[in-house]
């Protein structure tokens, strides 16, 4: 048996296709435009979410460490009796004689104060109106008062 074999050859046809728009051409300018444009809208409102974000945690930073450092230096007059203390005046020292000015915490840089009886009313021989005023830059960040007393 023979096998038949075709030995003519046809060259393929080459279909030419109308130039019609179909889904596989892609964006046109105009299209990618509008795209950029709803981006940049939906981005303008997203980014002062982020900005008003990080800015609390910088002033709670900040407020954190004020705190700390008020409680620091409580600490520290809680140590003396209340009539070593003075009856007037703002000091940037403690009784011991230590600077409190321009203390270092987390990375910034804190001026605290200690005010003595403003209030005079809470002020006699065994008792001290004590305020802290804790600021950074400038600015106030933090305010403690308290009065110290003598307990028997």
């Amino acid at each position: 048996m023979k096998a038949k074999t075709n030995m003519s050859h046809t060259a393929p046809t080459l279909k030419v296709q109308p130039a019609t728009r179909t889904s596989e051409q892609g964006l046109t300018l105009v299209e990618s435009v509008v795209s950029l444009l709803i981006f940049f809208v939906a981005l303008a409102g997203i980014v002062p979410l982020f900005l008003n974000s990080a800015l609390a945690t910088i002033n709670n930073e900040k407020k954190t460490a004020a705190v700390a450092i008020s409680g620091q230096i409580l600490d520290e007059l809680r140590q003396f009796d209340a009539a070593q203390l003075p009856s007037s005046n703002t000091v940037t020292s403690l009784p011991s004689g230590t600077s409190i000015a321009n203390v270092s915490y987390m990375g910034k840089t804190y001026n605290p104060t200690i005010t003595y009886c403003q209030n005079t009313s809470y002020c006699d021989a065994k008792t001290r109106h004590i305020k802290i005023q804790v600021s950074h830059n400038g600015q106030s960040i933090y305010e403690a008062e308290t009065v110290f007393t003598q307990l028997q």
